[in-house]
């Protein structure tokens, strides 16, 4: 029987004869020596299709493209060397950087800034951020570019207050109290978190307290912890009833710790012992803003503080009431006034 298998080789099939008789033979290729035989086969096959060639060709123009495109050394990209003078030498220096950079007198050949050069956004957690005062904090930073998480268990603030926010991927708002720990990454943390109205922190003094102490106790450590600077709001009920007129930061104050008041005034006190605390120990950053009487939009009609109680009974055509002789002072500022404080340069957040 005839082999049905047909022979590739360069020479004749042994079995030639036979597998032509059967008419299933094919002739085998002629014999040729190849070129570049001594080559790998790998680089034969380049050689054969002139890959060498069309690499060649494609480093060439990469090489063109890429010397057109540099600039020259007389182009207005590159900046000119300095002197031994210390002023940059050569007409063009407009993006060049002067060591002299805090003379006034010397500005930007062009009006504009860099794109470079803006200011980069903050992460921001406010606690009590949906409150009277950290509402508007709130709207400050974010107009500012920061992203901001607020954080509060809702007892006085108000959802709201930062609705407006609802939707910007630049505001969070999370359901937390500040009594008990959580874990964020941030870079500044201004804790607002405590009821400020006699009506609202008499209702429950206990909590009272530990909001501003073990609350403030968790944003202190929440700071160290990531290295953020750390702002408290603190109230001018640190000085109790004074006895100086107008109270000084350094007045120690003249306060009764067992008062009913004594919740919010001890534990601002206490929240304020912590905070420098942490920063004599712990090398802490922080800042402490001694809040006096506020008024403003988003305010409680009903929280019991003098403007609020004020407007309460002129709406209800009732005569304003006036505690003790009537010779008593405050002091009153606009919520926007206070805010524009909290992000002013001075206190650097």
């Amino acid at each position: 029987m005839a082999s049905e298998l047909t022979y590739r080789g360069g020479a004749a099939s042994p079995s030639a004869g036979a597998a032509g008789a059967a008419g299933e033979y094919s002739s085998p290729k002629p014999a040729s020596s190849k070129p570049l035989a001594w080559l790998p086969r790998a680089a034969r096959y380049a050689a054969a299709e002139h890959r060498p060639l069309f690499a060649l060709v494609g480093m060439l123009v990469a090489a063109a493209i890429f010397c057109l495109a540099a600039p020259s050394g007389s182009g207005s990209g590159t900046a000119a060397p300095y002197s031994s003078s210390g002023r940059v030498s050569g007409a063009l220096t407009r993006f060049s950087v002067d060591p002299a950079a805090h003379n006034p007198g010397r500005q930007f050949v062009a009006g504009k800034v860099p794109l470079g050069l803006k200011r980069k956004g903050l992460r921001v957690l406010v606690t009590g951020g949906a409150g009277f005062v950290g509402s508007h904090l709130v709207d400050r930073l974010v107009a500012r570019g920061d992203s901001v998480i607020v954080v509060d268990n809702l007892f006085t603030g108000r959802k709201e207050n930062v609705m407006h926010h609802f939707g910007n991927p630049n505001f969070e708002m999370i359901r937390h109290d500040v009594v008990e720990p959580i874990l964020l990454e941030v870079d500044q943390i201004y804790h607002l978190a405590c009821p400020a109205s006699p009506v609202h922190y008499k209702y429950n003094p206990v909590k009272t307290i530990k909001t501003n102490v073990v609350g403030t106790l968790n944003m202190l450590g929440l700071a160290k912890r990531i290295g953020a600077r750390f702002l408290l709001t603190s109230t001018s009920e640190v000085y109790g009833d004074p006895l100086q007129h107008p109270q000084v930061e350094t007045y120690w104050g003249n306060v009764n710790p067992i008062g009913v008041r004594s919740c919010y005034d001890e534990g601002k006190r206490t929240a304020e012992t912590l905070t420098m605390d942490y920063h004599r120990g712990a090398n802490l950053e922080v800042r402490i803003a001694r809040i006096f009487n506020t008024y403003g939009p988003r305010m409680c009609i009903d929280d019991g503080r003098v403007v609020s109680n004020f407007v309460a009974q002129a709406l209800r055509k009732e005569p304003l009431t006036v505690y003790g002789d009537g010779k008593q002072t405050r002091s009153f500022q606009y919520v926007s006034d206070l805010v524009e404080s909290f992000t002013a340069k001075y206190l650097g957040c």
